[in-house]
């Protein structure tokens, strides 16, 4: 089934609303949590019941479902399957095992409608209860069942944890299920330097295509609490389910891709700035489309975290935002000079942005105006400060360090737009600026 991004989103709604579940509003990012003021160091995806994941507050006795937003906790590195902005389509509650499991595989086989033969499951080891569940119950055929170390869930400081299952996508069955059984198919593993070092390779989006399964729907069975420090798990008075299931993935499957990027969700931004390059996505080297798909990622959390900060002057937002949106835009701007483009076009995506996001997030549209407003001059600085070391001839020691401990882009990213404009780097004066070295 061929579903658009804001179909998947009011199929599920619709889904968990029948099941007596309460839809809540989308969490803005301005919540005041220790989620966002900790980006880099965080996993807790269960933000919209952060009270109950981090033990402020117990049982979750309202069943509820949620359409949630997320900036990925990785900023610097990005790959095929992990962007840095996405949603979760998410739901808990104090039902059981049993019934959750029912729900999820109800929701993907029969309102999704993904083939039962294309989905495969994984348990912890210790889970005999779940395996039974899926095996028996549901009736799963065991070799699409895979035993996998990866099933537990804890956030990175203190709060709620348990074990928990997943429901992946087969991209290749042609593969055979024999070959199946390999955890290291089912997420994301550290490449060979040969990967790294290909010329279609950044310093961002790094090579994912060969992983056989996709994981998109994570059911947590909340069952202890982890203390701050130390390893002494606390068994919860009430247990409960914390589900969640990445948009983005579930939008590649059923749209026939298993990368996000091939989606309604960013195709079109990448496709506008190809216009704006003057390129054929479609026909163009991997370097090119690459650096596109870096541009198009970059913007949505930028745009995104705007619209949600917009509503209280710049002035009083807390500084790492503005960091944040300096970082993703400073990104842009390097490798849309490195396809060639000329001059700012921030505008352009914002309004495509918007015009794709404003059924599910309404605020988009109404404060279009002031989030151009702020991302232009942003935007337009990060070009001009490229633009002069252009003109002069050479990447000074002073660019260097400023692109690298302020916008934490890579040296491939640099010697990649130095190169493209024939220009020097000025490493010796770099160097300098470091100091001398401290035995």
């Amino acid at each position: 089934m061929h579903l658009n991004s804001n179909q998947i989103r009011q199929q599920f709604l619709e889904f968990y609303a029948a099941r007596a579940h309460q839809i809540l509003p989308t969490e803005p990012f301005v919540v005041n949590i220790s989620y966002l003021n900790s980006i880099s160091r965080t996993n807790l995806w269960t933000l919209p019941f952060h009270p109950i994941s981090l033990g402020e507050k117990y049982s979750p006795e309202n069943h509820s479902a949620i359409l949630q937003k997320y900036i990925s906790p990785n900023v610097r590195v990005l790959t095929e399957r992990h962007p840095t902005f996405f949603e979760m389509l998410t739901h808990w509650g104090d039902y059981s095992k049993q019934q959750a499991l029912i729900w999820a595989w109800e929701l993907c086989t029969e309102i999704y409608q993904i083939p039962r033969s294309r989905l495969v499951v994984s348990v912890d080891a210790r889970d005999t209860e779940t395996l039974a569940i899926w095996r028996d119950q549901i009736g799963i055929p065991e070799q699409q069942i895979i035993i996998s170390r990866w099933n537990s869930w804890r956030p990175n400081s203190s709060g709620h944890c348990g074990i928990s299952t997943r429901i992946h996508y087969d991209c290749y069955p042609e593969r055979g299920y024999e070959l199946a059984a390999s955890e290291e198919d089912i997420e994301f593993r550290s490449k060979s330097k040969e990967e790294y070092d290909r010329e279609d390779s950044i310093g961002h989006i790094l090579p994912e295509e060969d992983l056989r399964f996709l994981s998109f729907y994570h059911l947590v069975f909340m069952t202890s609490e982890s203390p701050k420090y130390g390893n002494t798990r606390t068994p919860l008075k009430t247990n409960y389910m914390a589900c969640g299931m990445n948009l983005e993935r579930l939008a590649a499957i059923l749209q026939g891709g298993s990368s996000f990027y091939q989606t309604d969700l960013i195709l079109p931004l990448i496709l506008r700035t190809a216009k704006v390059a003057g390129v054929e996505y479609d026909r163009t080297d991997n370097l090119t489309k690459v650096s596109l798909k870096l541009i198009a990622d970059q913007i949505r959390p930028a745009v995104h975290l705007t619209a949600d900060y917009i509503v209280t002057p710049p002035h009083h937002w807390p500084q790492f935002i503005h960091q944040l949106i300096q970082m993703w835009l400073m990104r842009g701007v390097l490798y849309s000079q490195i396809l060639g483009i000329e001059e700012p076009f921030v505008e352009l995506l914002i309004d495509k942005i918007v015009t794709f996001g404003e059924v599910f997030y309404p605020h988009l549209r109404q404060r279009q105006k002031e989030i151009v407003a702020y991302l232009k001059p942003q935007e337009s600085y990060c070009w001009s400060l490229l633009d002069g070391e252009r003109k002069k001839g050479i990447v000074s020691g002073y660019l260097l360090d400023k692109l690298f401990r302020t916008y934490h882009c890579y040296r491939q990213d640099i010697e990649k737009w130095a190169q493209k404009n024939s220009l020097t780097i000025d490493w010796d004066g770099y160097n300098l600026m470091l100091g001398p070295e401290i035995d």
